[in-house]
């Protein structure tokens, strides 16, 4: 256990005892944002003048519950006419517009509030402002050279100056520490706000920020309020995805409760995910579950046809460092999986772009060890808007005629940055185990590192040197493959999913290997069995 937590950066006795026992009251006071005042004093203002005041979010995951998160806590706290604001991701794109703007300045409202956006809104917080409009950004996206002006207050725990503490907050999780300023400012009842802990933990897992500090405690705490939510369009969506609300850990959380919740504003608009978390109608959550189920197929089958296109285009580019795929009728909100995909599988840095009424827009997806965002910030005299973290960006281009010169830059910035050994993928071991060593008390001490995640992956061991007992194909097609290996005269049964078409007719019966693997348990039947889940196996 020692050295599964050192390998993840967690070595004193102080964070070992908050990792393995993370506890609400450990979360910082939301008071040590160097704004979070100033936010507290413009709402209770907007609250004592009876002032509309909008929501202005985002249409992921992230974006959407913390616009849920702040629209229900600003009516509990008074604010009563609040109303949130998503913009079309095709339509409008990323961020504040001042379209959007017109729109709420003819509603009176006289504050906005960004919530997963806003950093980068240089013009449009000046035209709020001209418009007579105050603005409160709420946003956790790397600070841009250029910050808007005239801000109410900022709170992002990147800007340079900011006092908060931690410093990898989602969206909602910087929303949430608002939220915890105006329970206490405004004497609402004590402990209630953990009720919101269920889409926080969506929020941060979905937007995959690491799980230590108060993300930690915001996803083992989340996941508890999540199982016994009281919003009825997220108990259909759970028990429409087929999830015992029991066993809900992080993995549910994200790949299946937040690729339907994302998938709305990727085929359609955010709007429908936003009100499945936000009604209370019973028969209304149950039919917007569904519709998002539906959506989420679809959006399925579009990442797996562009994705194939979008491959077809890149391997072409090798040894490119940097992949540019352009599709001329592919969805705005599918290019970040695509790209995600075909990062994955080339293992170099990509962005895929389509035209929208926009222009040129793309996403783009790294590798660790090239900051992609920092390099469009190196490239923007080709960009029109962008932003993003380390990992994960989108931008939208000045031109057509920009892409190929855009490409250019990007790939020169690359070969300074990444050599040759970063391009070959790399699978991080935990420690080697003998077979004999995994029984039932490691599982319960490998229980005690969940919720895994970002920044926690769940344990990969490897055992040298064993003997494959057994070996057969299973499921459709044969694509996985069930074996039984043996070290010792120690018996380990293991699944290898995915397995089957590389190593059928290549792994046998007698054959020794090296394996990497989780530890897990298989269900079957009411009887419990220890399983290995292989992650690589090779024949030395």
């Amino acid at each position: 256990m020692l050295q599964l937590l050192a390998n993840r950066g967690i070595t004193s006795k102080a964070e070992i005892g908050a990792f393995l026992n993370p506890q609400y009251q450990d979360l910082h006071d939301p008071f040590l944002f160097r704004d979070m005042r100033k936010a507290v004093n413009r709402i209770t203002a907007a609250r004592d003048q009876s002032q509309p005041v909008f929501v202005y979010g985002d249409y992921d995951a992230d974006g959407v519950t913390s616009s849920v998160l702040l629209v229900e806590t600003l009516r509990l706290a008074g604010v009563t006419d609040t109303r949130a604001y998503i913009p079309h991701r095709e339509r409008e794109g990323y961020g504040l517009n001042t379209g959007a703007i017109d729109y709420i300045a003819e509603q009176t409202a006289q504050l906005i509030i960004t919530v997963d956006c806003g950093t980068s809104s240089v013009a449009e917080v000046a035209y709020a402002r001209s418009k007579g409009i105050d603005v409160i950004i709420c946003d956790h996206h790397e600070e841009p050279a250029e910050l808007p002006q005239e801000v109410t207050a900022f709170l992002n725990p990147h800007l340079s100056g900011e006092t908060y503490p931690f410093k990898g907050l989602a969206a909602c999780g910087v929303v949430f520490k608002l939220c915890q300023a105006l329970w206490s400012s405004f004497k609402l009842p004590e402990g209630q706000e953990k009720w919101f802990l269920d889409v926080v933990a969506i929020a941060t897992v979905a937007d995959m920020v690491e799980l230590k500090g108060e993300n930690r405690v915001f996803t083992a705490f989340g996941l508890k309020v999540l199982a016994k939510t009281k919003r009825p369009g997220l108990q259909s969506l759970i028990s429409g995805s087929q999830i015992d609300p029991r066993a809900l850990r992080a993995y549910e959380i994200g790949f299946m409760i937040a690729p339907r919740l994302n998938a709305a504003g990727r085929i359609d608009h955010a709007n429908t995910a936003y009100e499945l978390l936000e009604t209370s109608d019973a028969s209304r959550g149950a039919s917007l579950a569904q519709s998002l189920n539906e959506t989420n197929k679809e959006r399925q089958a579009q990442t797996v046809r562009i994705t194939k296109e979008a491959s077809e285009q890149v391997k072409n580019q090798l040894p490119a460092k940097v992949l540019v795929a352009l599709g001329e009728d592919w969805p705005v909100g599918v290019v970040g999986l695509v790209s995600g995909r075909i990062t994955e599988q080339f293992w170099r840095p990509s962005l895929v772009v389509t035209k929208s009424e926009k222009g040129l827009v793309g996403s783009g997806r790294s590798i660790p060890g090239f900051n992609i965002t920092q390099a469009l910030s190196e490239a923007s005299e080709y960009l029109e808007r962008f932003g993003g973290h380390e990992g994960a960006c989108g931008f939208t281009l000045k031109s057509g005629d920009a892409l190929a010169p855009f490409a250019a830059k990007l790939n020169a910035i690359a070969d300074a940055k990444l050599s040759d050994a970063d391009l070959v993928k790399a699978l991080a071991i935990d420690m080697e185990l003998s077979l004999d060593q995994i029984d039932w008390e490691l599982l319960e001490l490998l229980k005690q590192l969940e919720p895994h995640g970002v920044g926690n992956a769940t344990p990969k061991f490897v055992s040298y040197g064993c003997r494959v007992a057994d070996v057969f194909l299973m499921g459709q097609d044969g694509r996985h493959m069930r074996i039984k290996l043996e070290q010792g005269g120690v018996l380990r049964q293991a699944v290898a999913f995915g397995f089957g078409e590389q190593y059928k007719g290549v792994l046998n019966q007698g054959d020794l290997v090296d394996a990497v693997y989780t530890v897990s348990i298989n269900e079957w039947n009411n009887r419990k069995d220890i399983q290995l889940k292989i992650v690589d196996i090779k024949k030395p």
